[in-house]
């Protein structure tokens, strides 16, 4: 068996700008902060990392933006199911396809993504792409990107009989941050540069193998079967 975890933003799809208002949106309502989550690097981090990152860039104390975080989770997440409707989200270029090939293989596919799990499975349900994961590690789990992917492994392991010390996991991201989350768990780790880092920096961060996208499925798929 192999077990495949992959981020959505920039790497399954394109920007959500739904989840960027919802963040602004939930900004306002929970601690009357007008701010939005493009003052930090936000690229890689889980969303509860975002939240606090910008709070305290602002001036917030931590006590109170921990007593209030699960309250600002809920708002972010019901802001978000209800307008992503009309969010208008990109798929990128060969991830259908590819996706459909690992799913005709009998390949695990998973998520490990920053996202909340209710932001994550409404954003890809809103492009078709939620019925190829059956798993995963998400932002609603953990603070620290690394236990997501541990999460995740867990997760299949519990489910589906997945052995990491028999079996070869991946995990595919955008980010040097995707890539260490992989690396602190011993899994293969996949760079995928349509974000905003190059590959030279995923090749940096320790990724085993790099693509300019995931349309280059011939070769991504090579990679996997060689492990």
């Amino acid at each position: 068996m192999i077990l495949l975890l992959f981020d959505i933003d920039k790497t399954l799809i394109d920007r959500s700008e739904c989840h960027h208002r919802a963040f602004s949106h939930a900004f306002q309502e929970v601690f009357q902060v007008n701010t939005d989550i493009d003052i930090i690097n936000y690229h890689g981090k889980t969303d509860p990392q975002i939240t606090c990152e910008v709070l305290k860039k602002e001036g917030l104390d931590e006590n109170l933006i921990k007593k209030k975080l699960d309250e600002f989770k809920e708002v972010l997440s019901s802001y978000f199911i209800l307008n992503v409707k009309d969010d208008h989200i990109m798929v990128l270029e060969g991830v259908r396809d590819l996706l459909t090939e690992l799913e005709s293989q009998g390949i695990l596919l998973g998520l490990i993504t920053g996202n909340l799990e209710s932001i994550a499975r409404a954003k890809l349900k809103q492009v078709d792409l939620d019925k190829y994961f059956k798993l995963g590690g998400f932002g609603s789990d953990n603070y620290h990107r690394p236990y997501l992917v541990s999460t995740a492994l867990k997760r299949a392991s519990r489910k589906y009989n997945f052995s990491p010390d028999n079996s070869p996991a991946f995990v595919i991201g955008d980010t040097p941050r995707d890539i260490k989350a992989g690396l602190e768990n011993k899994t293969g780790t996949i760079g995928v540069s349509t974000g905003i880092y190059s590959p030279r920096e995923l090749k940096d961060a320790g990724a085993d193998f790099v693509l300019e996208s995931l349309q280059y499925k011939k070769e991504f798929m090579g990679f996997i079967k060689s492990r």
